[in-house]
């Protein structure tokens, strides 16, 4: 019935003649969906026209030494001072749209001495704020602290394997530290999440995390061959194999971890990627990037020493380019079917994976396996509800 070629009207007639009368209200109401909401051919995604998200790495010093950590850091003393990260903070404010928000990282940001305060300046100015951090500098002594300050607290975590988690982490203690962590800022009103980086070791230990901390959010990457992780290429997935470790699952494994920070919603537009339109991001020497996983020197876009972010965000031509970038124009979307729902996928990987920003992404593969995947169980949801109602 959906053959391509078909236009909604003869599609609705097809249904009118076709589907079974129980079945019928909801697959026209389905067609109405995919017409209104799928873009035509000529149809291009919305490219923000402000920023909607700051990440500010404080600094490169950790307590921790994951195994593959993306940055690479070099436990570099170098930051910005309090007074240059404000400037940038109210700069922000200048460009972002009505929700803005600011990310804490690093590095491990509670390391940097100002946290709180320029968190409470951002928060004064009506700015979301989330920290990303290890978790195990959060005590009960600052708990609360640390509570009253950011919106979003989000802790890594990669298995409830304590010896394994600690392990990947690089950190003896850290599975016990970011426990004690989660059962101390739950008695506050915080936001709480978890992350983890999947790998061939703990891959399938990943949803027993969600199981153990049920009451916390919960999101998980597949580990990329970048930053430290370019010499462990045996604990990376590709994508084929990572296709294949999920496919193996039971049935209702397989569900919930293909629904896990899920974000292609069937019969939504997608942003493209928002690099350098909806995200900046500023390293701890000042320099700004399209976002925080294209540090990288051929994208530095100037240094907040010498202007501020809005002038920046203006001026740079790198940012420019990736506001004027289309989704025609990255490999492998043009014929794809699903383009407009995933938006193109993510720049970064590919840069880093294929050394081209207008490359394929990465994991372009498995996103196509979540979409097509939801899909079938949309149709699966929306046929047992009609079923039930009309039992009834």
């Amino acid at each position: 019935m959906l053959d391509g070629k078909s236009t909604v009207y003869e599609l609705l007639h097809k249904i009118d003649i076709c589907i079974p009368d129980s079945l019928r209200e909801i697959c026209i109401q389905f067609a109405k969906n995919i017409a209104s909401n799928y873009p035509t051919e000529s149809k291009e995604l919305k490219i923000p026209s402000r920023v909607s998200t700051l990440y500010i790495v404080l600094t490169s010093k950790c307590n921790s030494n994951c195994l593959y950590c993306f940055r690479d850091l070099d436990g570099s003393s170098v930051s910005l001072n309090k007074n240059y990260i404000m400037e940038i903070i109210s700069s922000f404010k200048e460009i972002s749209n009505k929700n803005p928000s600011i990310v804490y990282t690093g590095g491990e940001p509670c390391l940097f001495p100002d946290l709180i305060e320029i968190a409470n300046y951002s928060k004064e100015m009506n700015i979301k704020n989330t920290l990303q951090t290890n978790g195990t500098l959060i005590n009960k002594d600052n708990a609360s602290l640390y509570a009253s300050t950011f919106d979003t607290i989000q802790m890594s975590l990669d298995s409830t394997n304590e010896e394994m988690n600690d392990w990947l982490r690089g950190k003896k203690g850290h599975f016990k530290a970011v426990s004690d962590a989660v059962t101390l800022l739950l008695k506050y009103n915080v936001k709480v999440r978890l992350a983890a980086t999947v790998t061939k070791k703990n891959f399938y230990d990943i949803l027993n995390i969600k199981k153990t901390f049920p009451d916390v959010g919960f999101q998980f990457t597949p580990m990329l061959q970048i930053g430290k992780g370019r010499n462990l290429a045996s604990l990376a997935f590709s994508p084929e194999e990572f296709i294949e470790y999920i496919a193996d699952l039971p049935s209702s494994d397989k569900s919930s971890i293909l629904s896990i920070g899920n974000v292609l919603k069937f019969g939504e537009k997608n942003h493209i990627c928002g690099a350098g339109t909806s995200i900046l991001s500023v390293s701890p020497d000042g320099d700004v990037y399209p976002c925080q996983m294209l540090h990288h020197s051929n994208f530095c876009c100037g240094n907040v020493r010498n202007d501020s972010l809005e002038s920046i965000y203006h001026t740079s031509e790198i940012l420019n380019k990736f506001r004027n970038l289309k989704i025609d124009m990255i490999d492998g979307c043009k014929d794809c079917d699903i383009r407009h729902i995933c938006g193109g996928g993510c720049r970064a990987n590919s840069f880093w994976l294929n050394n081209e920003v207008l490359g394929e992404d990465y994991f372009c593969e498995y996103n196509k396996q979540i979409y097509f995947y939801n899909l079938i169980n949309m149709f699966k949801e929306v046929n047992i509800e009609k079923l039930e109602s009309n039992r009834t």
